[in-house]
């Protein structure tokens, strides 16, 4: 029997549980299938959602029937109504005050003189009165009643009083003494309104044809001791006086025409409501002075509600208009990794903050508490600050609307928030994001205080309102402290803050990889200095280096023995493998790295440099050995032993290739001298160069070799010479003790 040597196996594959793998979570999977659909198709749905997000937002009052014009806003506060809770002035505003714009107007009104005329129709009724008493007393004279009964009705006949005497002369008067009573008293009338106007006594600046009441009675007395005597005179005397009226009277049309005029003359006083001040109390009875402040701080709008949405629904249009030229500008500059992800993310973050503040409105916070610097803090370090500014003044814009086109808030929040993309920008630590919160917070009370004293507020009233301005930043900073983290993991997007976490040597994945492989981790920690120094020197992101350069190499994990810096006192286990099965499973490791990466939750831009950090390059040990065997070249697959992921396209990644391969190859030296290290790092520069590795980098001819020089310099300083001590001499042996 004949026995045939079996071929040798690839080592299995580690299974999910081995502590690697797991399966991916739920924002994994969601962030899979954002990054895959179309494009387009996403950006209009997010356009769509977008639109009527904030539109519903900015438009919709506390009322959705009120928008929809099935309820009168108006009738939430009228006169007489009580007030069902306190309410606030956002803003200090002026405002025409109608009940002393009334009393003012009335003022003037008053101050008007009644203006006169001479009444023709006094005389007359005058006259007609007179004759009128005389047939009522011959009427009584005639009567055959008792005397004091006649005397009785003759006094409540006459139209002003008469004495006793009076009464009783006019009963016992012989029937020509009344006629002549009755018609000097009728000519004595007569002459006195024929030749000059009668004014009641009180009335000022007469004219010289008009004489007072008082002067009329007097000449009419004069008439009377002209034209008889004895008991006539006194009663002509007397009966005169009493029926004159005054003919110059008030002409009451003229007179309210002039005052309509004084009073249409006086400007509207104009009332000041100071920021922060009560406008309405619980409970209190709301006049008209009270629902005209309600109107001048747009608490009652005098708008219908449909063109009220009517115009945001267009302000937002052209917000979004702006925003999607921005990014069909500047996407391929903001987004360089996970686009559609950090498109969700932006948007998410603006509707977010927008329903912030409208609940704020809603629940009568005082809307320069609302938090807009978070919104920078979180936005400028997971999205960066070109993206996020816009971001930032449209939100702004928005909140201004909906607090009742406060344009003062407007302006302190995107004063505020600009400041605080600028301070994060360069924010690498959680304690750095602290310090950089509190000097927002101090930076947004300044410029709320400014913007009350530019509204017109006080002194006091600015103090108080930056005192919300300095709560702003603070509830700021704990809103950013608090979503950061949480939207860090959530969408998987790299930040200072977390590659200073990965870039810790105890994080769970890199001890998994001391245990599992310290050759790997030794050489992973030396490249990552190597890749920092040199990223470092041509103005790359040297953390990122530095942390792609600690992960690059995790696959191996699964395989460690596999790879020559881990066969430390072992068996090569190449030796029984063919050279095509040896470069399968060296190139295995980029792909079980990527893997594992993903499992525990690496960003993207270091995942890549796992991906990339080998680049197309050809596993030359193995090339060649396959060479050596076979008879001819020909049936050697080049391709079977390239790496397949992809060349470099950031710096950091071009940076990784450089300082692995080279530091792997130094390493190989025997005795590393300064001027062999230097003919590697020049023969590996033109060898990648050659192959065409760099032909997608981000790096520039110049920018390689200044990596060339840096990595050169790290690698002489780190393996330079070093004294060699001598060895101790034997120790002569103890002499043995005899044992009893």
């Amino acid at each position: 029997m004949i026995f045939r040597k079996k071929a040798p196996k690839a080592p299995a594959r580690r299974r999910a549980g081995d502590g690697l793998h797991r399966a991916p979570t739920r924002f994994e999977r969601f962030r899979a299938w954002i990054e895959g659909l179309p494009k387009m198709r996403l950006y209009i749905a997010l356009t769509v959602i977008t639109w009527f997000s904030l539109t519903a937002l900015i438009g919709f009052g506390s009322d959705p029937l009120v928008l929809l014009g099935l309820r009168d806003e108006s009738g939430e506060y009228r006169v007489g109504m009580v007030a069902r809770e306190d309410v606030y002035a956002p803003r200090s505003v002026t405002y025409i005050d109608p009940a002393a714009t009334e009393r003012a107007r009335e003022e003037a009104a008053s101050q008007v003189r009644p203006v006169y005329r001479q009444s023709e129709k006094v005389p007359e009724r005058v006259i007609s009165e007179v004759r009128s008493f005389f047939e009522r007393v011959r009427e009584i004279r005639r009567s055959d009643a008792p005397v004091e009964e006649r005397m009785q009705r003759l006094s409540d006949a006459a139209p002003f009083y008469l004495p006793d005497e009076a009464v009783r002369t006019l009963i016992f008067m012989s029937p020509g003494e009344i006629d002549d009573t009755e018609r000097f008293v009728v000519e004595n009338l007569r002459e006195l309104y024929g030749s000059t106007a009668v004014a009641d006594d009180d009335v000022e600046d007469l004219p010289v044809s008009v004489i007072r009441i008082s002067e009329a009675r007097a000449r009419l007395s004069e008439a009377a001791s002209q034209d008889a005597s004895g008991e006539v005179r006194e009663m002509v005397d007397l009966l005169s006086r009493g029926f004159v009226e005054p003919n110059y009277v008030v002409d009451r049309r003229a007179t309210q025409e002039a005052r309509e005029e004084a009073a249409s003359q006086v400007e509207p006083v104009r009332g000041s409501i100071q920021q922060g001040e009560r406008i309405v109390a619980r409970g209190e009875v709301l006049d008209r002075e009270d629902i005209a402040q309600l109107e001048a701080l747009r608490v009652i709008r005098d708008t219908t509600s449909w063109t009220v949405f009517l115009g945001v629904g267009l302000v937002v249009a052209a917000e979004l208009w702006v925003a999607w030229y921005f990014i069909e500008r500047f996407g391929r500059r903001i987004f360089k990794a996970n686009a559609a992800t950090r498109l969700v993310l932006a948007v998410s973050l603006t509707i977010l903050f927008t329903l912030l503040a409208r609940v704020f409105i809603l629940l009568q916070f005082n809307p320069y508490l609302t938090p807009l610097a978070g919104l920078s803090v979180i936005g400028t370090i997971l999205l960066g600050p070109r993206l996020m500014f816009l971001i930032v003044v449209v939100t702004s814009i928005n909140v201004g609307i909906i607090a009742g086109n406060d344009f003062f808030l407007t302006a302190a929040l995107l004063i505020s928030a600009g400041f605080a993309i600028y301070t994060v920008v360069r924010v690498n630590a959680r304690q750095e994001l602290l310090r950089a919160g509190l000097l927002i917070a101090v930076v947004t009370a300044a410029t709320t205080f400014a913007v009350s004293l530019i509204g017109g507020g006080n002194f006091s009233v600015a103090l108080w309102q930056g005192a919300l301005g300095l709560g702003n930043g603070l509830l700021s900073l704990m809103l950013a402290m608090v979503l950061l983290p949480l939207l860090e993991g959530a969408f998987n997007i790299l930040t200072p803050m977390k590659l200073l976490e990965l870039s810790d040597p105890g994080n769970p994945l890199l001890q998994e990889l001391l245990r599992r492989a310290p050759g790997t981790f030794s050489h992973s920690m030396q490249v990552g200095n190597l890749a920092e120094n040199a990223a470092k020197r041509i103005d790359a992101n040297p953390l990122l280096a530095r942390v792609g350069a600690y992960y690059h190499d995790i696959g191996k994990m699964e395989h460690p023995a596999y790879f020559v810096e881990n066969q430390i006192s072992q068996m090569n286990p190449h030796a029984s493998l063919t050279p095509s099965l040896s470069a399968k499973i060296i190139k295995r490791h980029v792909k079980d790295g990527l893997e594992i990466g993903r499992a525990w939750g690496l960003p993207q831009e270091v995942l890549d440099m796992i991906c990339e950090h080998h680049g197309t390059t050809r596993i030359e040990y193995f090339y060649r050995k396959a060479l050596e065997e076979c008879a001819g070249a020909s049936t050697v697959r080049e391709e079977d032993f390239r790496y397949s992921c992809g060349r470099p396209r950031s710096k950091e990644s071009g940076i990784l290739m450089l300082a692995d391969s080279i530091e792997a190859t130094v390493k190989a030296i025997p005795r590393p001298t300064p001027k062999r290290i230097e003919d590697v790092v020049e023969d590996m520069i033109r060898q990648r160069i050659e192959d065409g590795q760099f032909d997608e980098c981000a790096l520039t001819m110049r920018e390689i070799q200044e990596v060339g020089d840096a990595i050169r310099e790290a690698l002489i300083g780190f393996l330079g010479p070093r004294v060699e001590y001598p060895e101790s001499a034997p120790k002569k042996p103890s002499p043995v003790k005899p044992t009893t």
